[in-house]
């Protein structure tokens, strides 16, 4: 398992998506702007040439001739895009706190704080849901799996962000007090590790009834 994490990191993933979170990090620092952009490029950048190299090389139909397990490509695969969401997330919550210290926390749209980065990390949970399972179930066509992975997380975007502007109760759960900003946080991270594990199960599940 350890072998084909090394190997998606270091051989099937270009290592510019390594990069890339910390280029795209620098646009937190764009005042009074809808940040929840900023991670969406994952979406948009990331993981369309990711799985269209994985196309270009093979990749999945060579992994799956190696003396590995299904599960293993699968998982493998799965935390390796996991830890690039991950940076994405990291370096927009470090250049968000510098934001914070020069420009100060307030913003026209949904505010830098702990419960906007929790959201951000339902965001990423919610498009794995969706992408990953579907993906899996050829683990070679992803345009649909994309196309509708991004458009859930535009309507999630969309409903966190015009909301907290124009509902109070909204304002109050994500701009308001930090114990409730820790209490969205907390409810955050068990939503995220119940989707996540629900995603790892269905595309094991898919990735098994192919005949590779």
């Amino acid at each position: 398992m350890r072998n084909l994490i090394y190997k998606e990191l270091k051989l099937s993933i270009h290592k510019f998506f390594l990069i890339l979170p910390f280029m795209l990090s620098l646009l937190m620092f764009i005042p009074q702007w809808i940040y929840t952009i900023a991670f969406m490029y994952f979406f948009w950048i990331s993981i369309i040439n990711i799985c269209s190299g994985y196309i270009a090389k093979q990749d999945n139909s060579f992994t799956a001739m190696l003396p590995v397990t299904k599960s293993d490509i699968v998982k493998s695969k799965i935390v390796a895009i996991l830890s690039i969401e991950g940076l994405h997330l990291f370096t927009g919550i470090v250049m968000g706190v510098v934001h914070n210290q020069i420009y100060g926390t307030y913003n026209f749209f949904m505010d830098m704080n702990l419960a906007f980065f929790s959201a951000m990390f339902v965001m990423f949970a919610i498009f794995n849901i969706i992408f990953f399972p579907w993906y899996f179930k050829t683990a070679y066509f992803y345009g649909k799996p994309v196309i509708y992975g991004a458009v859930a997380t535009l309507v999630f975007a969309f409903v966190i962000e015009y909301g907290t502007i124009r509902f109070a109760f909204m304002r109050n759960i994500f701009e308001g007090e930090m114990s409730i900003q820790w209490i969205v946080t907390l409810v955050s991270a068990i939503l995220v590790g119940i989707l996540t594990f629900v995603t790892v199960k269905k595309s094991v599940r898919n990735f098994t009834s192919l005949g590779l």
